[in-house]
């Protein structure tokens, strides 16, 4: 999966578009071939994206979520076979392996179409290629976990295996015969291998005929046994029935090679089904487990959302044991949210930005209701990008011009542009004209956007809507215990998230040193800013 055709790197790491590559992720080495290839729908590609969600929406419904994992299990442990298949392709003799891999993904393929059977308006995977090669291998099934090249193949190599016994059965009489003689010659029970020792004073004169010295001590010799003419002529036979069970099993490999290139075209396209079932399986998983919908896909540069959430940071929050408040946008121009820290400005951004990725990926988003365009350009300036971290050569300030920058350059036909506090780190004053020659800008080309500022009468000065975060609904008491979770949930249960659109010069509470003190600051401290906030406030009235 591929997006940099619409996000950048730092685009990538506001939105945690890894997140999403991980929780859309196949679990096959078919599935992933394909995943590699997937790529975002470019405008004018409407229609093909949202005909993908409802697919994916539709094996969600088809499918609870234990049917799901058991045919991702069954497309997890599926083995790789198509390197078995090019190589039959190209004229290879397959060795034995190569079978066994070919049979256990006609397996699962089979195994698979019965845990589908049908539903979704999902196609079989085990076409009539495959089924050929899996009847055709079938004599070879011994075990789950092996193949081997059965007399059932072919009657030339049973008989010739047959031949080969025989001739064993008849080599090993007649070395046996002659081990029995050494032994009787030497005085001892038995000579049970073909390499022995005879202690010096068990030999009375010459060793027995037949019998090879291959080193000597002074105590023993190292000797080993030479077959007679009877015997060496027994092993002759027993070599060249070798030989004939080696071709014969040549012949039957090459037959099922042969077998395999005819239907590798098919073969070949079970593969890719395979790889594409697992990829509408992972995606099907995701939308289950997240409550995704599919977003009605629009030919314009507008996005609209209600029940919106963030889906990284409602995960995470869910394993606090606390929940995402999702939220309600509706953008179709250039749009300015304020309110107060901790209010959820940012995560309004990420949301708008991650259910946009989601629809130009083709994915059902998370969100009771939607409606998107596509963009060629989803664009993330100022917090939460790679560029905002210290260090390098450029400062914060210069880092986000640079990427601006590079944006106006680039030109992106149809933009979604998400601003969180840019310009921040230089002076209010000219970061506030920089923020509204921006917003004028984005107006001027018709994009889709909102910026996320505390800075007062930007939406008014660049002629932009204005939303804002509501804020809280009473200053909560810091904890007794000055716990910081405690803090936390106490700032969660006085905070209302919703986002509303006020007018351009209203001016939303930014509430800093009432969150201050929540979040454990020294109380004389706090107490000295709402001093000098008051005096401020008297002095410039």
């Amino acid at each position: 999966m591929n997006v940099s055709a619409l996000l950048d790197a730092g685009g990538a790491h506001a939105l945690e578009f890894g997140w999403l590559r991980d929780a859309v992720q196949p679990a096959s080495e078919y599935g992933l071939r394909v995943f590699a290839g997937v790529r975002p729908f470019a405008p004018g590609a409407e229609e093909a994206a949202q005909a993908r969600a409802q697919r994916i929406a539709d094996c969600a419904t088809a499918f609870d979520a234990v049917r799901l994992d058991a045919i991702r299990d069954a497309l997890r442990t599926t083995p790789d076979a198509a390197g078995a298949i090019a190589r039959a392709s190209m004229g290879d003799v397959l060795a034995d392996a190569g079978f066994f891999e070919l049979q256990r993904f006609c397996d699962a393929a089979e195994r698979v179409d019965g845990l589908v059977d049908g539903a979704a308006g999902i196609a079989p995977v085990l076409c009539a290629g495959a089924r050929i090669v899996q009847e055709a291998l079938e004599p070879g099934r011994t075990g789950t976990y092996e193949f081997y090249l059965a007399d059932a193949f072919d009657g030339a190599l049973a008989a010739a295996r047959l031949e080969l016994a025989n001739a064993q059965a008849e080599l090993d009489a007649a070395r046996g015969r002659t081990l029995a003689r050494i032994a009787n010659r030497l005085r001892r029970d038995d000579v049970s291998s073909d390499e022995f020792i005879v202690m010096r004073v068990d030999v009375d004169g010459e060793l027995p005929a037949g019998v090879r010295v291959l080193r000597e001590a002074p105590t023993y010799f190292l000797c080993t046994v030479e077959l007679d003419e009877v015997a060496l002529a027994t092993l002759e036979r027993r070599d060249a029935a070798a030989d004939a069970v080696a071709a014969a099993e040549e012949r039957v490999r090459t037959s099922l090679s042969g077998l395999v290139a005819a239907n590798a075209a098919q073969l070949d396209a079970a593969a890719i089904a395979f790889g594409e079932l697992d990829l509408l399986v992972a995606a099907a998983r995701f939308a289950r487990q997240h409550r995704c919908t599919v977003a009605r896909v629009v030919a314009e540069p507008a996005l609209s959302f209600e029940g919106g959430r963030f889906l990284p940071l409602a995960v995470e929050l869910a394993r606090e044991g606390r929940a995402f408040t999702a939220i309600d946008v509706a953008l179709h121009d250039v749009a300015v949210i304020t309110g107060p820290n901790m209010g959820g400005k940012s995560v309004c951004l990420r949301t708008c930005g991650f259910i946009a990725l989601c629809a130009a990926l083709g994915l059902p988003v998370p969100a009771e209701r939607a409606s998107t365009g596509l963009f060629d350009e989803i664009a993330w300036l100022g917090i939460g990008s790679q560029d905002d971290q210290p260090g390098g050569l450029l400062s914060a300030f210069a880092q986000e011009v640079v990427r601006l920058r590079d944006l106006l350059a680039r030109n992106p036909g149809r933009l979604l542009v998400l601003v969180d506090e840019f310009a921040r780190t230089t002076t209010p004053l000219e970061g506030k004209a920089l923020l509204v020659a921006l917003l004028r800008r984005l107006g001027e080309r018709a994009a889709c956007g909102l910026a996320a500022t505390h800075l007062a009468s930007v939406a008014r000065e660049a002629g932009a809507r204005h939303f804002v975060v509501r804020g809280l609904r009473g200053i909560p008491q810091p904890p007794a215990t000055g716990d910081l979770h405690q803090a936390l949930a106490a700032l969660a249960a006085s905070m209302d998230y919703s986002i509303a659109e006020v007018g351009p010069d209203d001016v939303a509470d930014g509430d800093a040193i009432a969150l201050a003190s929540l979040l454990g600051l020294d109380a004389e401290l706090v107490e000295t800013a709402r001093r000098h906030l008051a005096s401020s406030g008297s002095a410039s009235s």
